[in-house]
């Protein structure tokens, strides 16, 4: 796996949650480290295309500063599987289902908290969708310890 990837992908379910957290966040924080070198982008395994982040996804976004108003789902393709360096996946259910369409991409995708500072790195990120305010808030603080560690591991400080 290389420390410099140019093209991140990070995947969840139907792109309206999760995977729209951690590109928002990823983008913001790398942004703000002047290291605009990384594009990150956005996808789900069964994304209905054109979908916006739903409600509490924007609203807790917006309170961590990542602006969500403008995001649009789109479906995982073999097109963005082969433009991306590393692609970061929220569950383990997700990683299969990828690498079963996309075998090729077996050496790049990973669960998003291999990257983690705290806890286990072997576990998911709780999907909120239909949940209350409080599971949206909690997902988006997993996810963005999981980008933290990322920032750390690829040296964007």
């Amino acid at each position: 796996m290389s420390r410099h990837p140019s093209n991140i992908l990070f995947v969840c379910t139907g792109n309206i949650c999760r995977s729209p957290f951690a590109q928002g966040l990823f983008t913001k924080l790398a942004d703000q480290k002047g290291h605009n070198s990384v594009h990150a982008e956005s996808a789900g395994l069964i994304a209905l295309p054109g979908n916006s982040a739903t409600f509490l996804a924007q609203k807790v976004a917006a309170e961590y500063g990542v602006d969500l108003a403008d995001h649009q789902a789109q479906l995982v393709s073999e097109k963005l599987v082969a433009e991306s360096d590393m692609i970061l996946v929220m569950e383990k259910l997700h990683k299969e289902a990828l690498l079963t369409d996309f075998p090729m991409a077996a050496d790049k995708v990973f669960l998003i908290r291999h990257f983690a500072r705290f806890g286990s790195r072997n576990r998911g990120v709780a999907d909120p969708y239909g949940l209350n305010y409080d599971a949206y808030r909690f997902c988006f603080l997993d996810i963005e310890d999981a980008v933290l560690g990322l920032l750390e591991f690829l040296s964007i400080r």
